[in-house]
């Protein structure tokens, strides 16, 4: 018979939703779902990094968080430049003393054809939805093992678990990102740091806005709900995963959907 583990000491009750004295990196952190985890982390108390290329957006979430009462800095980067990650999240660590959280909001696409793509669009879409992932995930590791605690948190897309006409490259990168988090989260669970990934439906984000909009009227009209999602709710989602209370949750995949997909 196998022996009798005690699970470690964790927080209870609202404490379990807290980030008091965590330092959280979110990517993608300037705009859309990003932007409300960013607001909703520093408002649970966490310290948080804004990882973005686009600095004025970035500028004005981390001011508004300010303006709030919440700790927050920027930290820019080309999250698919592998170099230019590993030295942000070296920057991080080096500034707050640690790193606990982190949470990559980054995705782009376009919806069109497949046949009508070409491999320089690929390669994008690659490098944004999966590589830019991957890059994040190794930088982070090091030092969240070394204190034998770390929540990581990617953000997949219902595309990736049932497809989706006109997205079908972008499906297949957001596909592997549920790979990746499974694969992963079986890897360092014995670190103390877990892994796991929302999957958000149709979202009401600056991202959906330039997509065909009688694509988007034709989706609001099989989810159960009948609306988009919002980002805030998709940051609820995410800050519940990175967050003290999901500490026996990983390698899992969580749709916010609007009951949109129901996946077993």
């Amino acid at each position: 018979m196998a022996a009798h583990v005690s699970p470690p000491a964790s927080p209870s009750g609202a404490a379990a939703r807290r980030f008091d004295g965590q330092v959280a990196l979110v990517a993608g952190g300037a705009g859309g779902i990003g932007a409300e985890t960013c607001r909703l982390l520093a408002e649970l108390g966490a310290i948080v990094w804004v990882l973005d290329q686009h600095s004025t957006a970035a500028d004005d979430v981390i001011g508004q968080i300010r303006v709030d009462g919440g700790i927050c800095y920027a930290c820019r980067a080309d999250a698919t430049d592998r170099a230019e990650v590993h030295r942000a999240v070296a920057d991080v660590v080096r500034t707050s003393g640690r790193l606990d959280v982190l949470v990559n909001t980054i995705g782009w696409t376009m919806t069109r054809p497949f046949i009508e793509e070409d491999e320089e669009y690929w390669q994008t879409v690659v490098a944004v939805n999966l590589l830019a992932h991957i890059y994040l995930c190794h930088a982070v590791l090091g030092p969240m093992a070394a204190r034998g605690y770390g929540r990581i948190v990617g953000v997949s897309s219902d595309a990736g678990r049932v497809g989706t006409r006109g997205e079908t490259v972008y499906a297949a990168a957001k596909a592997a990102v549920i790979g990746f988090t499974k694969s992963l989260a079986r890897e360092v669970a014995r670190h103390g740091i877990l892994v796991n990934a929302v999957s958000p439906g149709p979202t009401r984000t600056p991202l959906l806005d330039h997509q065909d909009q009688n694509a988007v009227a034709a989706m609001i009209r099989h989810i159960p709900v009948r609306r988009l999602g919002t980002a805030s709710e998709q940051a609820a989602a995410i800050t519940f995963l990175a967050s003290p209370a999901a500490s026996f949750i990983t390698g899992q995949v969580l749709s916010v959907s609007g009951g949109l997909t129901m996946v077993d």
